[in-house]
């Protein structure tokens, strides 16, 4: 089971109106968005944000009159995923500086939000429906687990509520895939990439970028899944290991090349990952069985608070090399290896070369008896 990512935006959309006439629309220079937000209520702004993998740029920002109506306006050089702004929620809209959207919002259920006269953003919101569904049957387990896991958690519930997780991934995995088939002519599959996990399917990002690159080759989007995919290609079965360099908890330098000659499981993990601390065990056992065998587990965490991370690492009994450099998500191992869920685990050979990935619980187990030979 991991601990997904992200935390996604919960969507909800309602209609637009005009509150300008078209021939005044025709005049007015880059994007023109007029909405209602009804049952706006204490809701005095609203704005609209570029969203960007470095966060969240400032664009536009309109007052809400009494009525609920509201008009931004501004220059995007291309077309633009941003999010609609304010106080309830937030919804995520392609914008482009021709863009004349007519947006109807209601306050107490923002998921029904509509978007009039365009069908990339009607698509958009129906990716996000689907995703969000799939979140919050997510979130229900997560529960679960923090239920069972302060009530000492016996093995068999821990291997359901796994069970359960893994099922409900796999399911979300090919909803998404699913839905982006159906999509012609739209960058909406680029935003829909975020909702996958690239280190599970490269084969089918790869088959996604072939597909859509040729048409929207100018796009920002297309152009980062296309360096994406090359990323994946890097780190692939087969390759090198990228080398990583990072300071253990008492600021030591430790790099996975210092273990060339060795099989190595490079654990991507930390503190704060119920699902990370719950497969520690079993790592414990196989680095106590296969240790003198020239076995080693390099422990990458992914937390920001060094005393929490040392808390870890001592009460689980993790006896081998750690490293962080303390910015979790913001880490340079999270670009550099592809990450976009925790646990994660890379296997590489006596000649850094990544022989597995993704490999946990029986099945890393297996993996290490092939290699050891017991």
């Amino acid at each position: 089971m991991k601990t997904l990512k992200s935390s996604f935006l919960f969507i909800v959309f309602a209609s637009l109106i005009w509150s300008c006439n078209t021939d005044k629309a025709e005049t007015i220079n880059g994007f023109l968005i007029s909405g209602t937000i009804q049952n706006a209520k204490e809701i005095k702004q609203v704005s609209i944000q570029e969203l960007t993998a470095g966060g969240l740029i400032q664009i536009d920002t309109a007052t809400i009159d009494a009525a609920g109506k509201f008009v931004l306006n501004g220059m995007l050089n291309e077309k633009t995923f941003c999010i609609l702004r304010f106080q309830k929620g937030d919804i995520v809209l392609l914008v482009d500086s021709n863009s004349r959207l007519n947006i109807n919002i209601d306050a107490e259920k923002i998921e029904n939000y509509t978007v009039e006269n365009s069908p990339e953003n009607q698509e958009l919101k129906d990716l996000f429906l689907l995703n969000n569904s799939f979140m919050a049957k997510s979130q229900s387990i997560n529960e679960r687990f923090a239920q069972y896991q302060a009530e000492n958690i016996s093995p068999d519930v821990e291997l359901a509520i796994k069970a359960a997780f893994d099922s409900l991934q796999f399911n979300h995995q090919t909803a998404v895939k699913e839905f982006v088939s159906k999509s012609n002519n739209s960058l909406v599959p680029y935003f829909a990439a975020n909702f996958l996990l690239p280190e599970a399917d490269p084969v089918y990002l790869t088959a996604l970028d072939k597909k859509h690159f040729t048409q929207f080759s100018q796009s920002k989007y297309a152009i980062q899944l296309h360096q994406k995919v090359e990323r994946l290609n890097k780190t692939a079965e087969g390759a090198s290991a990228p080398d990583i360099v990072l300071n253990d908890p008492f600021g030591k330098k430790v790099s996975l090349s210092e273990f060339k000659g060795k099989i190595v499981l490079i654990d991507f993990w930390a503190s704060w990952c119920g699902p990370c601390r719950m497969e520690n065990p079993k790592n414990v056992t196989l680095y106590n069985k296969y240790k003198t065998a020239g076995f080693e587990i390099f422990g990458v965490s992914l937390d920001d608070n060094r005393d929490a991370w040392l808390e870890a690492v001592n009460k689980d009994k993790l006896l081998w090399t750690h490293g962080s450099d303390l910015l979790k998500w913001n880490s340079s191992v999270v670009s550099l290896y592809n990450i976009s869920a925790i646990p994660y685990t890379v296997l590489v050979d006596k000649e850094g070369k990544i022989i597995a990935k993704e490999l946990r619980g029986i099945e890393l187990e297996n993996k290490m008896k092939e290699i050891f030979g017991f």
